[in-house]
């Protein structure tokens, strides 16, 4: 399994409520405060790939969830944490996994 897979697992095995996969259709654009730590889950793990990334935060399609990348990278900048977005050619290929160091980074 990966990062978001067991991310998931973990929330259902706690009693939390696991999302469903994203349907079809016009989804709400506005994200709460679980959706966007799904995202940074998804972000640390599959880096720049969207259908995954999305695949972690199950309640965005692929097109919402880097709309949300764009403007939360903007908003990095803006914070002077730029170096914290990770580099355009990261894809999340299973040897370019994040490691705990560069997540922690990450999520400060």
């Amino acid at each position: 399994k990966n990062h978001g897979e067991y991310y998931l697992k973990q929330l259902e095995l706690a009693g939390e409520e696991v999302p469903p996969p994203e349907k079809p259709g016009r989804q709400s654009e506005h994200w709460t405060a679980e959706e966007h730590e799904r995202f940074l889950v998804g972000l640390s793990t599959h880096g720049r790939q969207w259908v995954e990334v999305a695949k972690v935060v199950r309640t965005k399609n692929n097109v919402q969830v880097y709309s949300h990348a764009q403007k939360y990278f903007l908003q990095l900048e803006r914070e002077g944490k730029g170096h914290l977005i990770p580099p355009p050619g990261k894809r999340g290929c299973a040897d370019e996994h994040w490691t705990a160091e560069e997540h922690e980074r990450f999520l400060v």
